[in-house]
């Protein structure tokens, strides 16, 4: 479980906080966080920048999870981190994630 531990805790230096049980496989990772991406990008820009300001007062990102709305239920444990961590914006979050993805899988850690 060496990506799982190691994702988790390099997460964890930028405010996240996960169990590494609950980490997902990087390629599902990598291509939820690309859907995500899409999406919001398709977005109506007062609508996404709403999107995004609501994330740091309310568990918004879980909602990208969920299976009516279909977007990124793969990683639904990520997304609930995020509702879990204060302070920051979903996009901040997304940009935090992606980079640790990279590191970790760069063997940056």
């Amino acid at each position: 479980m060496a990506f799982e531990e190691d994702f988790a805790a390099a997460l964890a230096q930028r405010g996240i906080q996960m169990d590494a049980a609950d980490v997902p496989a990087p390629d599902v990772i990598g291509g939820a966080l690309d859907n995500i991406n899409g999406f919001m990008s398709g977005m109506d820009d007062a609508v996404r920048e709403g999107f995004d300001e609501s994330s740091l007062e309310f568990t918004v990102c879980s909602v990208l999870a969920d299976p009516s709305v279909n977007i990124a239920p793969e990683i639904s444990t990520i997304l609930a981190a995020y509702d879990s961590t204060p302070n920051m914006r979903l996009t901040e979050l997304l940009q935090a994630t992606r980079e640790t993805l990279d590191q970790v899988q760069g063997g940056q850690v």
